[in-house]
Order: structure tokens, then C-alpha cells, then sequence
């Protein structure tokens, strides 16, 4: 008998995590999802998505595989999460021997994403599920060419929040650098920041990105360390949805206004058809 050929450095320092999306997940809509933080993204003729970096995302082609991937990737690992520290992904449960890092780091938080996006999970490489809360990324971005000056957009937050409030605004800020305060319950509430662009990738194709404005709507929660919840408690996740349909109002009636895109914490751009 021979004796077996031994695996290359290289098979031993890859792994494969499993993303699970809804079984009518159009993979389009995968590719599309992707590209929005990833445009160089290259999908092939069997449907897998080359992420770069030696990083892929396969489909599987069998037949009870609908909407199901494989994150294959390099493996790379670090130390341990310390003890006593959370994390918002559930790494530090998943991977207890060692967090991933760099390139499977940068792979499984698409994958996370993705899952967040698209109402799915993440099965990492050793068995375990992780169920983003589809709620967890609540601050939106609206991107435009056009500023409203600040009385202009508190005439324009009077009638969907009356109690809303401008900020102190500096004397140089004619039309960005300001904010205005919009509160919720509880002592929470939502701060609308006024800006140059950030410069999304999804958008920088746009010929007027460079001059572009940006609308951050970010929820301002009463404990500071709640988005480090991986699993909320059922009146926490209340208070992140009730908290996203204010940010998703918001968002819809400045895309009315002054144009513009959509776009969430992590960069992926929402169409605002799905805000209302």
C-alpha cells in the first residue's frame, strides 16, 4: 500500500464557513450585496463569487442547496477573546481558541452581513450558529448632491417630528457641519448629522461623489455598550426596530427631498422602497 500524500501547506491553512440565506435568495441579489463594498468582485461561470485575497463564496449546486454558500477562505487565527469582553458577531463564542483575523476576519464579517442583510446565518467551520439580528445595524447615511441649510431641514422635521431639535450650529456652518437632535423613549434618540461625503464605495462611481453631502442618521442608545449585544433581549430588539422605522422615516423623507442614496453602517446601499 502507498502511503498517502500529505496535504500542502496551503490546504491546511484554509477553512470553509457555511452562509445561509433564504431559499429563494436570488444569488443576483448575493452578487449585487457584494459588489456594494467589494466592486472588484468576480463572479465565474459555475455562480462562485471570487472575493479577492483568495477568498470565495460558492454556491451550493445541490439539490436541496438554494440559497446556501460556502465562505471558503484562508484560515487565520489570533489569540483568544479576553475574558469577560462581548462582541456584537458572537466570535468570541464561536472561536474560543482563537479569533479570526485579517483575511478570515474580513471574509466572515461579509458573510455576517450578508446574513444580517438577507435574513440569514453564518455556520462557522466548528458547528456554530450565528444569527445576526437583522436590527443590530440600525444608523443609516443618505448621500446626495444637494445641502439643506439648517433651517431649511428643521422646516422639514417639524411636521414628521415636531420635538425635534437643531443643535448648537457653528457660525461657519451655512449649509454642513451641524446636526439636529430627534429624541425617542426611554432617553435614547436619534442625532441627524449634516457633512461632507464619506464616499461610500457602492457609490464612487457617481460623478458629483466628491461634493456630495451626507445625512448620518445615527441612534444614540442609553447604555453605550448595547450594540456589543449579540443576542438582544426581546424589549432591547423592540427598542433597535422601533429605533430603525424612525431612521428609515427619516432617511425616505430626505431621499424625497434632496435625492440621493441610502446607504447603512457597513457601506450596503437600501432601497428606499424598503424603508416605508
Amino acid at each position: 500500500m502507498t502511503d498517502p500524500v500529505p496535504s500542502t501547506t496551503a490546504e491546511q491553512t484554509r477553512t470553509r464557513h457555511r452562509l445561509r440565506l433564504p431559499r429563494d435568495t436570488d444569488p443576483g441579489d448575493v452578487l449585487s450585496m457584494v459588489r456594494n463594498v467589494r466592486p472588484a468582485a468576480q463572479e465565474d461561470e459555475d455562480g462562485v463569487i471570487d472575493l479577492g485575497d483568495g477568498a470565495r463564496l460558492i454556491p451550493d449546486r445541490s439539490p436541496r442547496g438554494a440559497g446556501r454558500w460556502s465562505v471558503d477562505t484562508p484560515r487565520e487565527r489570533e489569540d483568544p477573546l479576553p475574558e469577560g469582553m462581548s462582541d456584537s458577531h458572537g466570535y468570541g463564542r464561536a472561536f474560543p481558541e482563537g479569533m479570526p483575523f485579517r483575511v478570515e476576519r474580513q471574509t466572515l464579517d461579509l458573510a455576517w452581513s450578508l446574513g444580517r442583510r438577507m435574513y440569514g446565518a453564518v455556520v462557522t467551520d466548528g458547528g456554530v450558529r450565528l444569527e445576526p439580528h437583522p436590527f443590530h445595524v440600525r444608523d443609516l447615511r443618505v448621500v446626495t448632491a444637494h445641502a439643506l441649510a439648517p433651517e431649511s431641514l428643521a422646516q422639514l422635521l417639524a411636521p414628521v417630528d415636531p420635538e425635534a431639535e437643531l443643535d448648537e450650529v457653528p457660525e461657519n456652518a451655512s449649509r454642513t457641519g451641524y446636526s439636529a437632535t430627534l429624541p425617542l423613549p426611554d432617553g435614547e434618540a436619534i442625532s441627524l448629522r449634516v457633512g461632507r461625503s464619506s464616499r461610500p464605495v457602492a457609490l464612487s462611481a457617481l460623478s458629483w461623489i466628491e461634493d456630495a453631502v451626507d445625512y448620518e442618521l445615527v441612534h444614540l442608545t442609553a447604555d453605550p455598550e448595547e450594540d456589543a449585544i449579540e443576542l438582544p433581549e426581546p424589549e432591547v430588539a423592540e427598542r433597535w426596530q422601533h429605533a430603525y422605522r424612525r431612521i428609515g422615516l427619516l432617511a425616505g423623507l430626505l431621499v424625497e427631498s434632496v435625492g440621493g442614496y441610502v446607504v447603512d453602517l457597513e457601506g450596503f446601499l437600501i432601497d428606499p422602497a424598503d424603508l416605508a
